[in-house]
């Protein structure tokens, strides 16, 4: 599957509902988003808490209401692609993570937690929403799927920090593993050093996990990652990965 990143900025700005729709067009199979809290409690998409990442404003996301955060241009530092076609001023806004499901009601959404607090008003949103069976979480650090998984245990989740470390002594040792979800997240490779391999996947697949790397742009690392026989694919560039992806599928 290929998965338009959240953080990507090729098609739009990171995180909003115009960059999204600009990657399914190019080829996306799945839309991912980054969760934060506003200050009253909204559940709404932004990878980092720094409001001038995205916006004209300062300070931080989690200490405005959602009403002063949609008055904010969240294209105020978004150049466009090779700095082309800036969407400043069009009224692209901070999307809640409501209207990013109400947006893609029949795509898969993969969300992220970037921070914990919110674990209970995203259970209730899915469940309201009907959506706990074609959205899957991860958090940074795993620490907010720790705390949501027993809440909304019908709710896919992923791991990702603490599954590449177990992973690979389970791997280097041959004990017995038990995956702690049905999604693995590893990075495609970590200091140079290449992770996501066809003897890892192949190891990740014998013990129940489908495999979801991030972030590859190239072409090259996307059609390695697809040899390894990689599930999913975080990438900036869908329009690339789908094109590539669909090239490795008629050499097989």
């Amino acid at each position: 599957m290929v998965i338009a990143h959240a953080s990507s900025t090729y098609f739009g700005p990171s995180n909003t509902i115009e960059m999204m729709r600009a990657a399914v067009q190019a080829g996306a199979d799945v839309v991912d988003a980054d969760v934060r809290i506003s200050a009253d409690g909204v559940l709404v998409a932004a990878h980092d808490d720094d409001l001038a990442a995205n916006t004209k404003a300062t300070g931080s996301l989690h200490r405005r209401t959602l009403k002063q955060l949609k008055q904010l241009d969240a294209a105020w530092t978004w150049p466009g692609p090779k700095r082309n076609h800036p969407l400043r001023g069009s009224g692209v806004t901070i999307p809640t993570v409501e209207e990013i499901l109400n947006a893609f009601p029949n795509r898969r959404v993969s969300l992220e937690f970037k921070t914990t607090g919110g674990e209970q008003t995203m259970c209730t949103l899915l469940r309201r929403l009907g959506r706990t069976k074609d959205v899957y979480l991860g958090s940074a650090g795993d620490a907010a799927i720790d705390t949501f998984k027993p809440l909304c245990p019908e709710v896919t989740t992923t791991v990702t920090d603490a599954m590449v470390v177990d992973m690979q002594q389970a791997q280097s040792n041959g004990a017995p593993y038990c995956s702690p979800a049905t999604i693995g997240q590893p990075p495609f490779s970590i200091a140079g050093r290449r992770i996501v391999t066809p003897a890892s996947v192949a190891w990740d697949h014998q013990h129940g996990m489908a495999v979801y790397t991030w972030t590859l742009d190239d072409p090259e690392t996307l059609a390695e990652a697809a040899r390894s026989a990689v599930d999913g694919v975080y990438t900036g560039r869908a329009d690339v990965a789908r094109a590539t992806f669909d090239e490795v599928k008629a050499q097989v």
